[in-house]
């Protein structure tokens, strides 16, 4: 092999090196996402869960039992063949969060026929509130699973659920305080044609043997919001209502072109680098293949030195 040859596959080499580690170091940054580790993402909540499986379509069936599948935030609006994985994934047990505040998962509800929407209005509070009225907080319960040891909730900018018709099997869990109002215009307070009510923010709907939790608001479930008050004591209480596995659902975020490949990048080098770590063996093979490589570049490098200084002795 001639020296540009070598040249030309040891750039080769190195270019895609180097892609793949910025790949897996530059940080995720889409809203909502679960390896997000900024204020818009939920590392947090997904680092709450036992044991996390990325969701990236709906292709193939979900896994039969009691994990939690969450939908926070979906951008992408469901098909009918979606709508129809989830209620089977449901009717066999499992619990499915959907939390939304501009409508898109609404079109879940209705190949699902739950008979709630979620208005896509904003919701504030004219006392109850942190920093300003669009972050209200939610004192109203119902005794549940969902909501026990939850005394106060703090929402950023949630919108509200809608009941329609034959809404009797849906289960009202928590609610705005009587000072809230619909902030059609975003200023922060009512007009003088709004009026002042308490709006529903969380419900439940049993699906066969599971269970669909409806929230207004995906938000709260941030890194920047899911510390505060008892947002992280609602989700936990959520997850624990099946046998504490999580799947993000990824299929329906708005993402960057490459989120999906570098999620897989950084999922299977993670978890490489954990069967490194905890199998002995493993790790002290890979030191020794580690050390020889060292060793075999410094003797190449020797000879390829001496090689050098000969030709260069005999000119």
């Amino acid at each position: 092999m001639n020296t540009n040859v070598r040249t030309l596959a040891l750039a080769a080499a190195l270019a895609v090196i180097l892609t793949i580690s910025l790949a897996y170091s530059w940080p995720i940054q889409d809203d909502y996402h679960p390896l997000n580790q900024d204020w818009n993402g939920c590392s947090d909540l997904a680092n709450n869960a036992q044991n996390v499986t990325m969701l990236f379509s709906y292709e193939s069936p979900l896994p039969h039992g009691k994990s939690l599948l969450a939908i926070i935030g979906p951008s992408i609006e469901f098909s009918t063949q979606e709508s129809l994985k989830i209620h089977e994934f449901l009717s066999d047990g499992g619990i499915v969060l959907l939390a939304d505040d501009f409508g898109t998962g609404n079109s879940l509800l209705q190949g699902l026929n739950i008979t709630a929407r979620f208005s896509g209005k904003g919701l504030s509070d004219l006392y109850y509130y942190e920093k300003q009225p669009s972050f209200p907080l939610i004192y109203n319960f119902a005794p549940s699973q969902v909501t026990a040891n939850v005394t106060s909730l703090i929402l950023n900018r949630p919108t509200y659920i809608e009941l329609q018709n034959n809404s009797a099997n849906l289960t009202q869990l928590a609610f705005s305080s009587p000072f809230s109002f619909i902030d059609t215009h975003g200023v922060n307070k009512p007009l003088p044609n709004e009026t002042l009510d308490s709006y529903l923010i969380i419900a439940s709907v049993i699906v066969g043997e599971g269970e669909l939790i409806l929230i207004s608001d995906p938000n709260m479930f941030t890194n920047q919001m899911i510390t505060l008050h008892d947002n992280r004591r609602l989700f936990m209480n959520i997850l624990e209502t099946g046998d504490g596995s999580l799947i993000f659902d990824l299929a329906h975020l708005q993402k960057a072109p490459l989120t999906n490949w570098r999620t897989t990048l950084k999922v299977d080098l993670d978890s490489a680098r954990m069967g490194f770590l905890t199998n002995p063996r493993i790790s002290y093979a890979a030191a020794t293949i580690s050390a020889l490589a060292v060793v075999a570049f410094i003797l190449y490098s020797v000879k390829a030195s001496n090689r050098k200084y000969r030709t260069s002795s005999d000119n």
